[in-house]
C-alpha cells in the first residue's frame, strides 16, 4: 500500500504543470505492474479514464523509498510485454515496455529504459535492418532467451513461419537466431 501512495504522490508531482493529471490506474487494462532488478523497482500502470487501446502509461522508478523518476510516455495501443533484464552486461537491469495496435498488423514501440551515471534514461535499441524487415507485417511479440537476451519474433510469410532476432547490445542491432528452446 506504500509503495502504491508512493507512485500516485510522484505521478501527481510529475503531472504538475501539464494539462492533464494521470490518477490512479486503470485495472480495466492491467491495474499497474511492478518489476525490479535488484534494488531498483519499476511500476508501470495505465492511468485512469484512459482507452486501453490508446493514450499513455506511466513509469515510476524508485529505490527504497527514493523516488528517481517518473515518465509519463505516449502509446499507440495497448500496453503487452513488460520485462527487465541486464542486456547490456553491466550489472544493471534494463527495462522494458511493448506496446502494440489493435489492427490486423498489431504494430507497436518498444520502449526501453537504464539506469546511467546521469539517473534514469531512455535506453537505446536500434531498429530492425531493413533486410529484416521483408515479410514483417508487425504482430511483434517480445521476451527473453539465454542469458539476459531480449528476443524479438515476428510471422512471415503464408506458411505460418516466424522471424526470430535477438538483440546484440555491443553491436546495436538485432542478429537473426534460431528459436529458442523455451518456446512451446
Amino acid at each position: 500500500m506504500r509503495r502504491l501512495l508512493l507512485v500516485l504522490a510522484a505521478v501527481a508531482l510529475s503531472a504538475c504543470g501539464s494539462d492533464r493529471a494521470p490518477a490512479v490506474a486503470d485495472t480495466s487494462c492491467f491495474g499497474t505492474r511492478v518489476l525490479s532488478y535488484r534494488d531498483l523497482v519499476a511500476e508501470v500502470l495505465i492511468p485512469a479514464g484512459e482507452s486501453c487501446e490508446s493514450g499513455s502509461f506511466v513509469i515510476v522508478f524508485t529505490r527504497g523509498d527514493d523516488s528517481l523518476r517518473t515518465l509519463v510516455e505516449t502509446r499507440v495501443g495497448t500496453v503487452g510485454f513488460i520485462g527487465t533484464a541486464d542486456v547490456d552486461g553491466d550489472g544493471r537491469g534494463e527495462f522494458f515496455v511493448a506496446t502494440h495496435g489493435a489492427d490486423a498488423e498489431r504494430r507497436g514501440t518498444l520502449f526501453a529504459y537504464a539506469e546511467g551515471t546521469s539517473g534514469i534514461e531512455r535506453f537505446p535499441l536500434a531498429s530492425l535492418a531493413d533486410e529484416q524487415l521483408e515479410g514483417y507485417a508487425g504482430q511483434d511479440r517480445f521476451g527473453f532467451g539465454g542469458a539476459n537476451q531480449l528476443v524479438r519474433a515476428y510471422p512471415v510469410g503464408t506458411a505460418g513461419d516466424t522471424a526470430w532476432f535477438g538483440y546484440s547490445h555491443g553491436e546495436a542491432r538485432w542478429d537473426r537466431i534460431t528459436r529458442p528452446s523455451w518456446v512451446r
